[in-house]
Protein backbone atom coordinates (compact mmCIF):
# COMPACT_ATOMS: atom_id res chain seq x y z
CA UNK A 1 0.00 0.00 0.00
CA UNK A 2 1.40 3.28 -1.05
CA UNK A 3 -0.76 5.78 1.59
CA UNK A 4 1.94 8.22 3.18
CA UNK A 5 2.49 7.47 6.91
CA UNK A 6 3.38 9.43 9.83
CA UNK A 7 4.80 7.88 12.74
CA UNK A 8 6.09 8.89 15.71
CA UNK A 9 9.22 8.06 17.38
CA UNK A 10 8.26 7.92 21.17
CA UNK A 11 5.61 5.43 21.28
CA UNK A 12 6.63 3.84 17.80
CA UNK A 13 2.68 4.28 16.24
CA UNK A 14 2.07 4.79 12.94
CA UNK A 15 -0.83 6.62 11.54
CA UNK A 16 -2.11 8.23 8.12
CA UNK A 17 -1.56 11.47 7.47
CA UNK A 18 -4.57 13.04 8.70
CA UNK A 19 -5.33 10.74 11.85
CA UNK A 20 -5.91 13.23 15.05
CA UNK A 21 -3.81 11.85 17.74
CA UNK A 22 -1.00 11.25 15.32
CA UNK A 23 -1.88 15.08 14.30
CA UNK A 24 -0.57 15.68 17.81
CA UNK A 25 3.13 14.55 17.65
CA UNK A 26 5.64 17.20 18.67
CA UNK A 27 7.66 17.95 15.71
CA UNK A 28 11.07 16.52 17.12
CA UNK A 29 9.58 13.09 17.46
CA UNK A 30 7.92 12.73 14.13
CA UNK A 31 8.85 11.07 11.17
CA UNK A 32 7.39 10.43 7.82
CA UNK A 33 7.08 6.97 5.87
CA UNK A 34 6.31 6.33 1.72
CA UNK A 35 3.74 3.09 3.21
CA UNK A 36 2.69 1.32 5.93
CA UNK A 37 5.07 -1.64 5.50
CA UNK A 38 7.95 0.39 5.52
CA UNK A 39 6.68 1.47 9.24
CA UNK A 40 6.20 -1.68 10.13
CA UNK A 41 9.74 -2.65 8.75
CA UNK A 42 10.98 -0.07 11.07
CA UNK A 43 9.47 -1.37 14.41
CA UNK A 44 6.18 1.00 14.23
CA UNK A 45 2.78 -0.73 14.86
CA UNK A 46 -0.28 0.22 13.73
CA UNK A 47 -2.39 2.79 14.97
CA UNK A 48 -5.83 1.82 17.00
CA UNK A 49 -7.87 4.75 15.93
CA UNK A 50 -6.96 5.48 12.08
CA UNK A 51 -6.11 1.51 11.35
CA UNK A 52 -3.63 2.23 8.66
CA UNK A 53 -3.31 -1.14 7.19
CA UNK A 54 -6.76 -1.80 6.98
CA UNK A 55 -7.61 -1.45 3.33
CA UNK A 56 -11.66 -1.30 3.62
CA UNK A 57 -11.51 2.39 4.07
CA UNK A 58 -8.30 3.44 2.24
CA UNK A 59 -10.55 6.02 0.11
CA UNK A 60 -12.00 7.41 3.02
CA UNK A 61 -8.73 8.78 4.31
CA UNK A 62 -8.30 10.65 0.83
CA UNK A 63 -9.11 14.41 0.81
CA UNK A 64 -12.43 14.77 -0.89
CA UNK A 65 -11.18 16.12 -3.88
CA UNK A 66 -9.36 12.72 -4.67
CA UNK A 67 -12.04 10.22 -3.89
Amino acid sequence: RGIPINGCTTTKICCRTNCLPGRRTKPENHVHFASVDEARKNDFRACKVCKPISPADDRAWLPKSER
